[in-house]
Order: structure tokens, then C-alpha cells, then sequence
């Protein structure tokens, strides 16, 4: 039996045929790099809203509340990452599609229920360094999980807390390079730090503040953490400067 190349081994690199399925294939790539491109909202308007402007509404107070978190200095492209790996230790699908929802999501209080339905904003990223004056791979983020005040189920707060909080036993274990019943010895191997897997959570507070808001499509993909990085983030820090809000010159983007 022969193979594609075996069969076209003698003709020319310039063939016709050749050309025709450089042409195919090149039209297909460049196709589905632009459809990829588009849904991550390459072309999308940066439309920034505050508090003051025509179209504010009550998404433009930030509730604040409890935040566990998880700090990391890397490229501020990793964030996603960072967020799927808090998603994770909370046992959740990201296999889901949009709408789809677990019994777990409703156990944690993700989901609401009864008349507020729909799925709540819980899961946050605090971007601290300006990319532009900071090295690439230095720049400090906080991803993980909110709890405002107004978080309706007090028993799904505490199933999501414990959960994270328990996760930090297992990140030390590892650290210690003991087994996970507590016994073995040290030396079992070293752990990549730096990874989000291996970072602690942390528990804080953010404040209740007036934001400057924006929406923008996000598909958890290579686009969408590039635009985050290269339009997202910067649009925010100019908006901030330019209407000389607050800490402008290195002002926080969530």
C-alpha cells in the first residue's frame, strides 16, 4: 500500500495540483484563525461605562465582599489558567457548555435559584502591575473567588470556602513531599511553585467602590487572553488616566 507522498514523490513541487492544495488548505487555516479571532471580539467596540455616564446602571458599583484567591507573578495571558485551576478545586465541569449547569453548581450556589435563577459572577481576577512597566512574566494578578455580601445561600459560602481552604492541606503536603495520608518521607520530589496548581489560596477583602465597566466577549482561549492583554487591560488603564481617576498610574483592573 502507498502513501499520499509515495504517489506524488515524482511530481513537480510547482504542480498545479500542489499549488491547488496549498491554496485549500491555506484558505482553510487563515479561515478559521479569522472565525476565532472574530468570536473572541477581535473587532469588538471598548465601550467603558461609569457611574456618571448615559447608559450607567447598578453594574457599575462593585459590591466587594470576601475574596479567596490565589496570588501569582506571571504573564498576565495566564490568568485564565489560573481561574480554570479555581474551578477545578471546586469540583466543578468546565466541560460545560454555556447554560448547562451541574447539581454541584447549584449545591455551591453558583446557580441561583427560585426567582433569581441564572448563573451568579463569582469568579474574579485583580490585575496589579502595569504590563508596560513591568518584564514580561513579573506582572502580579489575584484570581479566585468572591463572595459579596449579597450572596444568596450562606451554606453554599461555606461549602466553597471549606472546599478551597482544604485544597491548601494537599499544596503543603505536596511541598513536604509527603504521601497524602500524612505518612512516607521527604524528597519525593520537587514542585513546580510557580504553577497555579501548586499556589496557596489567600483570603481577603475588596472594597465597595464605583467602577468604570465593560463588556467584552471571552471564549477562555489563546485570542481572548491575548486581546486581554493587548486590548482589554490597556483600555482600562488609559480610560483611568486620561479622566484622572484615583491611582491612575497604576490603577487596578478586574
Amino acid at each position: 500500500m502507498l502513501n499520499y507522498h509515495e504517489l506524488t514523490l515524482d511530481e513537480p513541487k510547482n504542480s498545479p495540483a500542489k499549488r491547488k492544495q496549498f491554496v485549500i488548505i491555506t484558505t482553510i487555516m487563515i479561515t478559521l484563525l479569522v472565525y476565532h479571532a472574530m468570536h473572541a471580539g477581535v473587532f469588538y467596540s471598548m465601550d467603558i461605562l461609569t457611574s456618571t455616564s448615559d447608559q450607567a446602571n447598578a453594574n457599575n458599583l462593585f459590591e466587594g465582599g470576601e475574596f479567596l484567591y490565589k496570588l501569582m507573578t506571571k504573564d498576565y495571558a495566564a490568568s485564565g489558567g489560573t481561574l480554570r485551576t479555581v474551578k477545578e478545586d471546586l469540583g466543578l465541569d468546565l466541560t460545560l457548555s454555556e447554560g448547562e449547569s451541574t447539581e454541584l453548581e447549584m449545591e455551591l450556589g453558583i446557580i441561583a435559584d427560585g426567582d433569581e435563577g441564572g448563573e451568579v459572577d463569582l469568579f474574579y481576577t485583580v490585575f496589579m502591575d502595569d504590563p508596560g512597566n513591568v518584564p514580561g512574566g513579573k506582572c502580579r494578578f489575584a484570581g479566585g473567588v468572591l463572595l459579596p455580601p449579597s450572596f444568596h445561600s450562606k451554606e453554599g459560602r461555606e461549602r466553597i470556602k471549606s472546599r478551597l481552604l482544604r485544597v491548601n492541606e494537599d499544596i503543603l503536603r505536596a511541598k513536604r513531599g509527603l504521601s497524602g495520608d500524612g505518612g512516607g518521607s521527604s524528597g519525593g520530589g520537587a514542585v513546580e511553585d510557580n504553577h497555579s496548581r501548586n499556589v496557596e489560596y489567600r483570603v481577603g477583602n475588596l472594597p465597595k467602590v464605583e467602577v468604570a465597566v465593560a463588556q467584552h466577549p471571552f471564549t477562555d482561549g489563546a485570542f481572548s487572553a491575548l486581546l486581554q492583554s493587548y486590548k482589554i487591560i490597556p483600555a482600562f488603564r488609559k480610560y483611568a488616566k486620561e479622566n484622572k481617576i484615583e491611582s491612575a498610574d497604576n490603577p487596578v483592573v478586574i
